[in-house]
Formats: C-alpha cells, sequence, structure tokens
C-alpha cells in the first residue's frame, strides 16, 4: 500500500512541477511572439521586413 501512495506522490509532484513551468512559460512565449509579430511585415515579394530596424532584409 505504501508503495502505491508514494507512486501517486510522485505523479502528483510531477505534474505540479510540469503545471508551473507551462504556467510560466506560456504566457512568456504568447508575449515574444506578439512582440514578433508587431516589430516585423511579410511584403509583397515574400520577404520578411523587420520594421524596427529596416535595414536588416532578408529573403525567406
Amino acid at each position: 500500500m505504501s508503495e502505491l501512495k508514494g507512486q501517486l506522490l510522485a505523479m502528483i509532484i510531477t505534474l505540479a512541477a510540469f503545471g508551473t513551468i507551462a504556467a510560466v512559460l506560456i504566457p512568456t512565449f504568447q508575449k515574444s511572439a506578439q512582440e514578433v509579430g508587431r516589430e516585423i511585415t511579410i511584403t509583397d515579394s515574400n520577404s520578411i521586413s523587420n520594421v524596427k530596424a529596416s535595414a536588416n532584409m532578408f529573403e525567406i
């Protein structure tokens, strides 16, 4: 019975750890993606233009 309790405790701790990490990382990545989305544009010729520093333009 104690083995089962130990395994359940380990699963709960693991899920709590991954939940905490996800709660921190997901908003961080969403914020970064929004910032990048505001700073770049895709032109009609399918090139990416960095609005913040327009000298840095490259083709995909």
